[in-house]
């Protein structure tokens, strides 16, 4: 394990530097989220290595050691985005016995292998191609909404920022408010757009008595100016 790589924790391991692992990286990147890339072919670690350095592993991460060594015991996040989804599901395997708490992200390209990797410990399953359609299919229904919805998580430039706040991120004294007693708006400029419970249920534009209970999530939208006044206040 490098050096850099060793002293990581809480980063995100991006196994595959195909298509999707370069979006993937992408974002990471725009967002000054650390992660480490594991590739197997030697060609792309060395197209990329001037770009991520020694954060770059070449090893197959079906394999348990190159996992260890990526510090999957200390990250946060796994996203496996393997065009094979039986290597996919290898990985989520041994990525949720090695750390029982880590978030695991995998990409699917068959129909029924999305419940088998839920089974297997992934937390959510992307289908890169259905979810293509989709999105095509909707700028053909409601073209507006949905260049806005592409504007606000992720288009629209580096000033719009769409952000979740856990009950733990909050500071102890902003714990089991309300969002009428945070006044999140008037304070930062930035809106609380929804909620999400303790039972893992979505509320679109919580009313103001709504309270933040342990577990429970807000999100809110606006620039990156009141975000981070917003974390600077309330985080």
């Amino acid at each position: 394990m490098s050096e850099a790589i060793s002293k990581l924790e809480g980063h995100v391991i991006i196994c595959g530097f195909g298509r999707n692992g370069k979006q993937a990286a992408h974002v990471l990147k725009k967002h000054n989220t650390r992660f480490v890339v594991i590739e197997q072919k030697q060609e792309i670690v060395s197209a990329i290595n001037h770009q991520y350095s020694d954060l770059v592993l070449e090893g197959d991460a079906t394999f348990d050691d190159v996992l260890l060594k990526a510090g999957i015991l200390k990250a946060k996040a796994l996203v496996t985005t393997l065009p094979v989804d039986a290597d996919n599901l290898f990985i989520v395997l041994s990525a949720r016995t090695l750390n029982p708490n880590l978030t695991i992200i995998s990409r699917a390209s068959e129909d029924n292998s999305d419940k088998k990797l839920k089974l297997a410990g992934a937390n959510n399953v992307i289908m890169p191609d259905k979810l293509g359609g989709a999105h095509m299919a909707s700028l053909v229904m409601k073209p507006d909404v949905m260049e806005f919805v592409d504007y606000i998580t992720g288009q629209g430039g580096d000033n719009i920022r769409l952000e979740e706040i856990t009950f733990a991120n909050l500071s102890v004294k902003f714990q089991n408010k309300t969002i009428k007693e945070l006044e999140v708006r008037n304070r930062s400029g930035a809106n609380i757009i929804g909620f999400k419970t303790a039972q893992s249920e979505y509320i679109i534009n919580p009313s103001a008595d709504t309270k933040i209970i342990p577990d429970a999530k807000l999100f809110v939208l606006g620039t990156a100016e009141q975000i981070a006044k917003l974390k600077d206040l309330f985080v």
